[in-house]
């Protein structure tokens, strides 16, 4: 500013100039860990594993910042805590980095956003945590109760049910079925938990399943067994229950035709199958002896029939299931009620074996379940009395607990019913308050005089009320309100059979009538004159099915239900409808702790050796043995030898499966009998070829996805059609069906190959059933918005002849590892690999924070993964080549010359860099080979790719010299992190340590892969300086394409404080003098020979200044490194030396 009075005014003006420094060696580490891991101090979770920072780039500047951003580097070890060498779960990156961070204190660390412990392998399903206050039906702390009687020995025996836990082992595939007759054998008991109604059955003597109690069940046991063989005289009479039976002839058949089309009320009799013997059975309900009662058999001799057939006259007691307390032990001895062989006894109290059924109660706070009291009661109103007799319901507290038995009420036998009640039962939950319910209707109308009736639950009584009748004096809702009012006396009798005592009505202010039960306990109601309740709201149709709930129905009333069946048949009763507080109690029912389905995107690595092969039958794909029938009964045969037999000891057909377990790198080698197959050998005395014919395990060529020879990979199906259906509309995904079964199944999912593309013959290789691959979880993905419609061509599931989708379960796993580029699958750690680097790959190539001219860094690593070298390439293009790129050679890489010039040479055709070959080159790319042996941050040996060698090995050089100086050889090369190299032996996993001999580091030389080595006396050393470029130029050496990236990001630092300002000499001859004093320091640090710089009108012409250009042309000659040294020693004759000297 000007002075305006007398004063000093002094001004700085900056004309200094100097390049920035460089930041040194700063690499950008892509690496791949597990999720959310424990920090290096062990008190919270790593925040560079969350979800959250996955694909951020962490500036890391310690190896204590490391493991505090991603905790300890993971290597993993077997069940004896040897080192997994070559894992693919291994944390390589990390522990690269850590090593870095050891000699330097800049890297940049980026986690891509796959966590790898979702790969760790496993035969079953992956899960998530449960969901808290989730309940858990504990099958295996359970106890049953059943109790079988034998009137032989007079003594009850426990039994021990098979617990049924899928759909898939019940007929038909529904929960509601009886298990397969496959499962289990004559006499055996199952319970059917898949539904929530528990049944029980007995297997009979016919290989059928039968619920207990059910009539079925009762007749499949005899009260009377007559012995095969026994003859009778024609004619001869007997009677049953006051009926008299005349046998047409002698054989037990005609016996057995005789009593059948006698007709006796309850009575039948048969052959059986297996023993010959005649059996006469009761079918338990309300038939017998008109003096004896319900399901009794009174037999009298007529004219020698009973005599004949070894019948004593009498009156006998059928079978009988009983449901009762310890205290109501059966009286079923002989002295007693007599009953016969295989009456049970289902113990409801859990003392002595009694059935205890374990119910438990998730919290998350606690991750933990604890045990909820579930007692056994016969019906809601009892559970009351049973768990709050004194205060009738107000006791009770939200989330108690009870199991109903025989839960459709069926009337035990001489009830007014004739259906004798069966085995099942049920877990219901109190819902606490008041029990209401409240009408759907506004503006109900009703008639005048119609009646109906309600019973309610009280106090201190283990049975409902006498039915109160409710007459209408009107015909609104107020009039019904008064006429349900009036029939109660809060302070009647506990007894009363004229007045009603807990239940109140009411109307809310918008019309809807309420019904409602003051202590919480139950109500029910039954239709008399008319339909009074039906006109208030309360029906079978607005009530919810007995034993089950419908949340958030817009039509069902809460707390209304249906009666249940047995009530309903009861002609002195005939319930309608009942309103409770107990509701149906939703969990999981089964043998180990339950969880939820996995989250959607969840990855799974299937360890399970198993295979679900189809076959094209010239119109579809078929289930192999509806082709093939003759063909091994168990499926494909996994083994690692060739099998000689069938799995059951028959012989070998053509088209049976092996897959050979012996090369689990090439997994899976399949192999396809044939009987005539073509063989080819050689005459051993005239050396000439021959050809036969003969049996043969013929490979299959997994390359071949077009003939009737090859085989498809694909997803297709995991289930049956039985499977199909999610009938109780849980969700998530169907369970897989066992491979046995698939073999006779032809379902496909809809988004399975489509038959018409492939020929008769070929082979299906299900990758969704099949495992050692990885599935991804996917939420939503068989839906009618996918798959809409039905019936038409393209609609619903168009691989089954286009019938709906609306029913199957509507998650998938889907194969995450896909296919290799020529078809065949992708198996085993191939394909845990495959998962990874796609992953990797997605991220370099997505990631625009990582080209961000703010993120610093000059060297590029992936440890570990050789496929990326092509992603980081294209990486530092698009920053401008302003890093070197080091990659890997594969751990499994043979040390010799062949095989690494091989894989350098891409012989095998590879179409990406990979375990199978190298196809990228740049002038900014080194690689190295082989791997290297260290311990990880537990003292565990492990096995590490190059790169965590090299970079090391580069932040060494650099901080001795510089990055133009080659980072090889014994003063700068020394690898001082690893203490052995070699390679992974491909067939034993086993570390295979080498020297790298002159030969081979010749043949590696020719194809710019450089070579660690080992040199006595120096210890491990970096003995290459190529880079991996296509073409022979100063770029094709590490120091030299290192200068030209030191020299970019320098250069680039130099020219921004030039941009804007005049485009004259003045300018030009800053920058020129700038540059020219930065190359002149280069030359002093011997990184140049020499230089020169132009920038002045010969390259700034008039046309460019208008353009707003600036050229500054730069050329400059680079120090080589030494790489062959040549000493010719020349041996003289004494005395010669000295004479030349002279």
């Amino acid at each position: 500013m000007a002075l305006t009075s007398p004063g000093v005014e002094v001004s700085v003006i900056n004309e200094s100039f100097y390049v920035p420094s460089d930041a040194g060696t700063t690499p950008l580490f892509i690496v791949a860990s597990s999720q959310d891991k424990t920090n290096g101090a062990g008190d919270s979770t790593a925040t560079g594993t969350q979800t959250a920072n996955a694909n951020t780039a962490f500036l890391i500047s310690s190896q204590r910042e490391l493991t505090e951003t991603f905790g300890d580097p993971k290597f993993y070890t077997d069940a004896s805590g040897n080192s997994l060498n070559g894992y693919e779960l291994n944390e390589y990156g990390l522990q690269a980095a850590y090593s870095f961070l050891g000699v330097a204190n800049r890297a940049f660390v980026l986690r891509a956003n796959v966590d790898t412990s979702e790969l760790v392998g496993s035969a079953s399903r992956p899960t998530s945590r449960p969901t808290n206050n989730s309940y858990w039906f504990d099958l295996a702390s359970s106890s049953y109760g059943i109790f079988e009687w034998s009137q032989t020995n007079q003594t009850f025996t426990v039994q021990t049910p098979i617990l049924i836990t899928a759909i898939t082992d019940l007929v038909g595939g529904v929960s509601t079925g009886a298990p397969l007759t496959s499962i289990g054998i004559t006499g055996d008991y199952a319970i059917n938990t898949t539904h929530v109604t528990n049944k029980i059955f007995k297997k009979t003597s016919t290989n059928t399943w039968v619920q207990v109690g059910s009539q079925s069940w009762h007749n499949s046991l005899p009260v009377f067994s007559v012995a095969s063989g026994t003859t009778v005289t024609n004619g001869h009479t007997l009677q049953i229950n006051g009926t008299t039976i005349a046998t047409g002839g002698t054989a037990l058949s005609d016996v057995n035709t005789a009593i059948n089309n006698a007709n006796v009320p309850g009575i039948t009799s048969s052959v059986n199958t297996v023993t010959g013997n005649l059996e006469i059975f009761h079918n338990g309900g309300d038939f017998g002896d008109s003096t004896a009662g319900a399901n009794t058999l009174r037999v009298e001799e007529g004219t020698g029939l009973l005599a004949s057939l070894g019948i004593t006259a009498g009156t006998f007691n059928g079978i009988e299931f009983l449901q009762a307390a310890h205290t109501s032990r059966p009286t079923w001895k002989t002295a007693d009620e007599n009953r016969p062989n295989g009456s049970v006894w289902f113990k409801t109290t859990n003392a002595n074996s009694g059935a205890n059924i374990s119910a438990k109660l998730y919290s998350s706070a606690s991750d933990s379940f604890s045990a909820v009291a579930a007692p056994l009661h016969a019906n809601h109103h009892t559970a009351i009395f049973k768990l709050d007799a004194a205060n009738g319901g107000t006791g009770l507290s939200v989330g108690d607990l009870y199991t109903q038995f025989n839960i459709t009420e069926q009337s035990m036998t001489g009830q007014s019913d004739t259906t004798p009640n069966v085995g099942d039962f049920q877990l219901f939950r109190y819902e606490g308050g008041t029990t209401k319910i409240t009408s759907n209707s506004t503006t109900p109308t009703f008639t005048s005089s119609e009646t109906f009736t309600i019973s309610e639950s009280r106090k201190n009584d283990t049975s409902l009320s006498s039915a109160i009748t409710i007459t209408l004096g009107g015909t609104d809702a107020d009039a019904f309100v008064t006429a349900v009012n009036a029939a109660v006396d809060a302070n009647a009798s506990a007894t009363s059979t004229t007045k009603l005592i807990n239940v109140r009505a009411s109307k809310l202010s918008t019309g809807e009538v309420v019904l409602e039960h003051v202590l919480g306990g139950e109500m029910r109601f039954n239709e008399v004159s008319g339909t009074p309740m039906a006109d208030a709201g309360f029906s079978t149709s607005t009530a919810h099915a007995y034993g089950t709930f419908t949340a958030n129905s817009t039509t069902l009333i809460d707390n209304l239900y249906d009666t249940p069946a047995g009530d309903s048949e009861d002609s002195t009763v005939g319930t309608d409808v009942i309103a409770s507080n107990w509701k149906r109690l939703s969990y999981t029912a089964s043998l180990s702790e339950p969880s939820n389905e996995p989250a959607d995107g969840t990855l799974w690595y299937n360890t399970s050796l198993d295979a679900d092969i189809m076959v094209h039958n010239g119109t579809t794909f078929k289930g192999y043995l509806e082709v093939y029938s003759a063909t091994d009964p168990e499926g494909p045969q996994f083994s690692a030898t060739a099998p000689l037999l069938q799995s059951d000891g028959t012989a070998l057909v053509s088209n049976d499966l092996w897959i050979d377990t012996s090369d689990l790198e090439n997994y899976p080698k399949l192999y396809r009998y044939n009987t005539a197959a073509t063989l080819s050998s050689t005459n051993t005395a005239n050396q000439v070829a021959v050809t036969t014919t003969g049996a043969a395990w013929v490979l299959v060529d997994k390359s071949d996805q077009t003939t009737e020879d090859g085989v498809v990979f694909a997803d297709a199906r995991s289930h049956t059609t039985a499977a199909k259906a999610d009938s109780l509309s849980t969700g998530g995904a169907p369970t897989d069906s066992t491979i046995k079964l698939l073999l006779s199944d032809d379902f496909l999912d809809p988004d399975a190959p489509d038959p018409a593309l492939f020929p008769n013959g070929i082979l299906l290789y299900n990758t969704r059933r099949s495992g050692y691959n990885v599935k991804e979880y996917k939420n939503s993905y068989i839906t009618t918005t996918k798959y809409p419609g039905s019936g038409s061509s393209g609609l619903g599931n168009i691989r089954q002849a286009n019938e709906s989708v609306s029913t199957y379960f509507p998650d998938r796993w889907v194969t995450k590892s896909g296919n290799n580029a020529d078809g065949s699958g992708t198996f085993g750690r191939k394909s845990q690999r495959k998962v990874i680097v796609e992953q990797l790959k997605a991220e370099i190539d997505t990631n625009q924070a990582i080209r961000e001219d703010q993120r610093g860094y000059n060297v590029i690593a992936t440890p570990g993964y050789p496929e990326l070298i092509q992603n980081m390439i294209n990486l530092n293009t698009d920053r401008n080549n302003t890093a070197f790129v080091v990659g890997d050679t594969p751990l499994r890489l043979e040390g010799t010359s062949s095989a690494i010039q091989d894989w350098a040479n891409n012989t095998a055709v590879a179409l990406d860099n990979g375990e199978d070959g190298l196809v990228s080159a740049s002038d900014f790319l080194g690689v190295f080979y082989p791997s290297g042996l260290t311990t990880d941050n537990t003292g565990k040996s492990i096995v590490v790719p190059p790169s965590h060698m090299m970079m090391r090995t580069l932040a060494n050089n650099d901080s001795i010299a510089f990055p133009w100086f080659a980072p090889s050889g014994t003063r700068r090369g020394i690898v001082d992190n690893a203490t052995a190299v070699g390679y992974i032996d491909s067939a034993s996993g086993e570390f295979e340590a080498i020297s790298v001999t002159e030969s081979v580091r010749d043949s590696m030389h020719e194809v710019k892969i450089n070579p660690i080595t080992f040199f006595a006396g120096a210890g491990i050393v970096n003995f290459g300086n190529l880079t991996k470029t296509s073409a022979s130029s100063a770029l094709d050496r590490i120091n030299v394409s290192r200068l030209a990236v030191f020299l970019r990001t320098q250069l680039d630092a130099i020219g921004k404080p030039f941009i804007f300002e005049p485009n004259d000499e003045l300018t030009r001859n800053e920058i020129r003098g700038a540059i020219e004093s930065f190359l002149l320091e280069l030359v002093g640090q011997r990184a140049l020979f020499d230089f020169l710089v132009v920038c002045d009108e010969t390259n700034n012409t008039s046309t460019r200044i208008d353009r707003n250009e600036l050229y500054v042309d730069i050329a400059i000659e680079p120090v080589k490194s030494v790489e062959f040294i040549y000493i010719p020693l020349r041996i003289k004759n004494t005395g010669e030396i000295a004479q030349l000297g002279s």
